[in-house]
């Protein structure tokens, strides 16, 4: 996929200097990384991930259990599935959205009526009365079966949705993603936004109704599409992260044919090479209309569209927020071979943590040979900035041969085990669990 508006003008928003656990430490796992750590304190413990392992913690809900739930379900009603446990051939969906009834007990600001909120909590809820949001989630997904874009098969397909897969009775659920987002993003083929626009057809949409002046505009879709929660989708900081990631995740466009995608958006991957977007709102239901699809994002989009300076309902995802636009800049630098001012601009402790779920997106994609390249540039940074002993170094080995083993290169893959055996013999001896 294209670099979508991660290039050379876009400057670091903070230089930090990072540094401490790599991507595949278990502090890094719980969400501790974040606390820049000396490279001369104690190494955490070790836990080694593969592709596979790098899912856990991740959920999706199976198409057919939200048909047969009839709403979206909240997270603590347990219709999600872990993604270790869907099949390497389940298609699925990441839904972006605005929430519709937004509140939360002690917030600053009045809580949506009754009526808005669909399951009758003291809370907010990304639908509203009548589940309009998810009326339209189903009609586009059903348009695509139809059309043949995705797999007809509803056992096929899963989805993810923020309410119903982040655990919603943490203190900050969005703590949840820090992270997952990348390998999140990675393990989704699509992304759909249900636009739920009351004003259609009239007020801004005048004079622009058929598709090709939507498609036709300047900007594409993303300036022709006229809705009122369209346009607020792109002054949200979530709505602008999500959208960033997706455009810039690797996407592999190995065997897309035989991962369920067909007709138009076929056509739209191997034509752009970029994880689809499609847009489906009450203007494409009412026309009985196939979902619009975004170009690929280019040129200056983060520049002018700072996931970190934009609206969010609660103030305390800030941080996580600045956090992921730093991901999403390391990304670009790493997509344009930049390494090194990656490591300048933003420390080596977080290249190599982006570096590492990028391998592990790599690898679930099955493109073992770029999985391989990261951790190999992982794994340099390590070695330049802690040394030949540490127990991150020792980590990156073992993903190596996590990796070598899938490709069949079972000589490789022992000798890069054994490289990171000899390491953690040394830090932690010979009765350790990671030993």
């Amino acid at each position: 996929g294209g670099v979508g508006g991660l290039g050379d003008d876009v400057q670091p928003q903070a230089r930090d200097a990072g540094a401490g656990a790599g991507g595949m430490s278990t502090a890094k796992v719980a969400g501790a990384a974040e606390q820049a750590q000396p490279t001369q304190a104690k190494p955490a413990s070790v836990g080694v991930l593969s592709a596979f392992q790098a899912s856990k913690g991740i959920k999706f809900i199976p198409l057919q259990k939200l048909l047969n739930h009839g709403r979206i379900p909240r997270s603590s009603e347990g219709l999600t599935v872990p993604a270790a446990d869907l099949g390497q051939d389940m298609y699925k969906v990441f839904l972006s959205h605005c929430w519709l009834s937004p509140w939360w007990p002690g917030a600053d600001f009045q809580p949506p009526g009754l009526e808005c909120r669909p399951d009758g909590k003291d809370e907010g809820h990304p639908d509203r009365g009548g589940h309009p949001k998810y009326e339209l989630l189903v009609a586009a997904l059903r348009r695509m079966q139809a059309d043949g874009w995705i797999p007809d098969d509803d056992d096929k397909v899963a989805i993810w949705i923020d309410f119903a897969c982040i655990d919603q009775d943490g203190e900050n659920p969005a703590d949840e993603l820090n992270e997952s987002m990348i390998r999140l993003v990675g393990l989704c083929d699509m992304v759909v936004t249900p636009v739920v626009d009351d004003e259609w057809p009239e007020e801004d949409w005048a004079g622009v109704k058929s598709r090709s002046d939507i498609e036709g505009a300047p900007g594409g879709v993303a300036d022709g599409y006229k809705a009122k929660a369209w346009k607020k989708y792109w002054v949200r900081g979530w709505c602008l992260l999500e959208m960033l990631y997706a455009a810039n995740v690797p996407f592999s466009l190995e065997l897309v044919e035989e991962r369920g995608f067909g007709g138009n958006l076929l056509q739209f991957v191997l034509d752009k090479g970029v994880r689809p977007h499609a847009i489906f709102g009450t203007r494409e239901l009412q026309l009985k209309e196939a979902p619009l699809l975004l170009a690929p994002l280019q040129g200056d989009v983060l520049a002018n569209n700072d996931p970190g300076q934009a609206q969010l309902t609660n103030e305390k995802d800030r941080s996580t927020i600045e956090r992921h636009v730093r991901e999403l800049l390391i990304t670009g630098l790493v997509r344009m071979r930049k390494i090194q001012r990656a490591v300048d601009d933003y420390g080596h402790g977080h290249v190599t943590d982006v570096l590492d779920k990028l391998a592990d997106v790599h690898e679930a994609q099955c493109e073992f040979s770029r999985a391989l390249e990261c951790h190999e540039q992982s794994l340099d940074i390590k070695l330049a900035a802690l040394g030949h002993d540490h127990v991150d170094v020792a980590a990156t080995y073992v993903n190596m041969g996590v990796v070598l083993g899938a490709q069949g290169d079972y000589a490789g893959a022992l000798e890069k085990y054994q490289k990171g055996l000899e390491i953690q013999l040394k830090t932690y001896g010979h009765d350790h669990v990671d030993v």
